[in-house]
């Protein structure tokens, strides 16, 4: 749209061209808030095309509604970039975006799987509505059942979310991926050098805390040893959180 504001001196004039200037700042705006609906809309025309359904049965999982971006002035490029095919990736090269995004058939089945591909079954899943990155350390509020087709042979996926207590991920995980234990590492508690609070003396009949230096790495329940940066002492203790430990 190409707007132009005249700068007019005439009274009514001059308001009819602050109207105008006015209109055109929010077409501008409401053109990028549209984006992710322009994109689900065509990713289910995609869909509806490519599996011979009826655009009305076709399901989208709604976007983050804090990702905020520009309709695309090109046509979407989409495909199915892993084997669950439940995963769609949107492409777009003006402006320059991607995005993962989950589909489903509101008949309650899944879309149709790759040619030879059997065996499938519906699962329950935990996946992330957008993007984490490797080494992100998880946690439950980050992630959604979802239903999915997979392999019945999977047997790695996630079923329960404690088990991501304490861990993070070992590779970048994309939007609406399942969640697999080979995705999983134990998070680092507490790294050489860091400043840790060692709590000494409980059941002891008394409890002080000191600060001491980490001399070596160590995961949840691990024994290490620090060093008291005041007394200069070394001493022994199980780590029980982040840069946490109860001396022994």
């Amino acid at each position: 749209m190409l707007c132009l504001l005249f700068e007019i001196e005439l009274g009514h004039m001059k308001q009819k061209a602050l109207t105008l200037a006015l209109g055109c700042t929010m077409a501008a705006a409401h053109g990028q808030s549209n984006g992710s609906e322009d994109l689900q809309q065509k990713l289910k025309e995609w869909i509806s095309q490519s599996q011979r359904v009826p655009v009305e049965s076709v399901g989208v999982t709604p976007m983050d509604a804090r990702l905020k971006f520009d309709v695309c002035q090109q046509a979407i490029q989409f495909d199915h970039p892993f084997s669950n095919r439940q995963t769609v990736r949107a492409r777009c090269e003006r402006p320059n975006w991607q995005h993962y995004l989950q589909v489903s058939l509101k008949t309650g089945q899944a879309t149709a799987p790759a040619p030879g591909q059997t065996g499938l079954v519906t699962r329950s899943v935990w996946v992330t509505p957008q993007l984490l990155k490797r080494g992100t350390v998880l946690q439950a509020s980050m992630f959604q059942k979802t239903e999915m087709a997979l392999p019945a042979s999977e047997n790695q996926i996630v079923v329960d979310l404690k088990d991501v207590g304490n861990t993070e991920l070992l590779r970048d995980l994309p939007a609406n991926t399942p969640l697999r234990s080979y995705d999983l590492k134990a998070t680092m508690m507490v790294r050489r050098g860091q400043q840790v609070l060692v709590s000494v003396g409980e059941g002891k009949g008394f409890s002080i805390t000191v600060r001491a230096e980490a001399q070596q790495d160590g995961l949840l329940g691990d024994q290490i040893r620090l060093k008291n940066t005041e007394s200069g002492r070394s001493l022994s203790a199980v780590v029980t959180g982040f840069n946490a430990a109860k001396g022994l």
